[in-house]
């Protein structure tokens, strides 16, 4: 699977940090830092997003 980040939709509220369990969305200096090698519920981090602006491919 592919997470998809669309920083031009993004609002930086941090939601999806803080839906990150295991580190794989960070919120450092005012920018999203994604590491898809964590282990994480990505279909729930993606759906907490108020702007959609993340989503889950298959790839």
């Amino acid at each position: 699977m592919k997470i998809i980040y669309d920083e031009k939709k993004c609002v930086h509220c941090a939601a999806c940090a803080s839906e990150s369990e295991n580190g794989g969305i960070t919120f450092k200096r005012g920018k999203i830092i994604i590491d898809e090698t964590k282990s994480e519920d990505w279909h729930a981090i993606a759906a907490i997003c108020p702007v959609a602006a993340l989503t889950v491919e298959k790839k």
